[in-house]
């Protein structure tokens, strides 16, 4: 009787072990998880939002005299902005 008692103890014992690492580890590969998704999706949201510089070439007729000095006109837009006319490269379309 005794030792029926110990041995359903321990079997209790040892699920109750079980079901605690579990869990352990089943709470820090879901928080690994999620950190690897949030770093991913950081880098997307910078990657997409970076913005597009452009410099224009110096126009002789609009720049006279020491603003030739300066060179051309500079452009700073959002990637997702198009500007009327301008054909969008990947399905050959006007927006």
């Amino acid at each position: 009787m005794m030792r029926t008692l110990f041995d359903d103890i321990i079997k209790e014992l040892v699920k109750w072990w079980k079901r605690v690492w579990f869990e352990a580890k089943l709470k820090a590969r879901l928080d690994m998880i999620e950190f690897d998704n949030r770093v991913a999706a950081e880098l997307e949201l910078k990657e997409k939002n970076k913005p597009i510089y452009i410099e224009h070439p110096i126009d002789p007729e609009l720049q006279t005299g020491a603003s030739k000095d300066l060179g051309g006109a500079m452009e700073l837009r959002a990637p997702w902005y198009k500007p009327e006319g301008e054909t969008d490269i990947k399905n050959n379309s006007f927006e």
